[in-house]
């Protein structure tokens, strides 16, 4: 499986790194993309991070799901970037996996794809996402071809989520397991 993982300045670094770590350790070719016109970008407390690309380098269409890291880059910057809604869009209307952490799924969430399904966010984002059902309670929420996550600690949940829709729960339970040293 092929995902695309959208970096952006100030993105949320364990929401990043620790799902990339785990969804590669489960197999997955990941892509991280900048969205930012530069392959280097700055998240939110580490210096800084090279991107395998820039997005517009990307051909899109390859891929089986898009993930979005949270934290503050995801609302103050990424609403101002059109590919990342349309990223959104053409994922979503083609029924591949929309995965956001954090505060990221309300990018998602008011573009209306939430209507009638479950999701969580951060608190506080729940406000911009049209209809559907919110679950403040719940760490990680996956519904049909859309898995969100609350916040950072959440992070390894998240990947195993985004693992199990793709690779079913047994799979799932063995990477998790290898993650706590319990694993072969």
């Amino acid at each position: 499986m092929k995902l695309l993982m959208l970096f952006v300045d100030r993105f949320e670094d364990t929401e990043a790194i620790a799902t990339l770590d785990v969804l590669k350790r489960g197999g997955f070719e990941v892509t991280t993309a900048s969205v930012m016109q530069r392959e280097e970008v700055n998240p939110k407390y580490v210096k800084q991070v090279l991107a395998d690309a820039k997005i517009e380098d990307v051909n899109y269409k390859e891929y089986d799901g898009l993930v979005i890291p949270g934290g503050p880059g995801s609302f103050q910057i990424m609403p101002s970037i059109p590919v990342v809604e349309s990223l959104i869009r053409y994922f979503a209307d083609n029924n591949k996996l929309v995965a956001s952490i954090c505060a990221a799924p309300h990018l998602v969430g008011k573009l209306g794809y939430f209507q009638g399904k479950n999701f969580t966010v951060h608190p506080g984002f729940e406000q911009f996402c049209f209809g559907g059902n919110y679950l403040r309670e719940k760490g990680v929420v996956r519904d049909s071809n859309f898995i969100t996550a609350k916040s950072m600690y959440y992070s390894i949940s998240f990947a195993l989520e985004i693992d199990k829709y793709f690779n079913g729960e047994n799979h799932a339970l063995m990477l998790e397991e290898s993650l706590k040293g319990e694993g072969r």
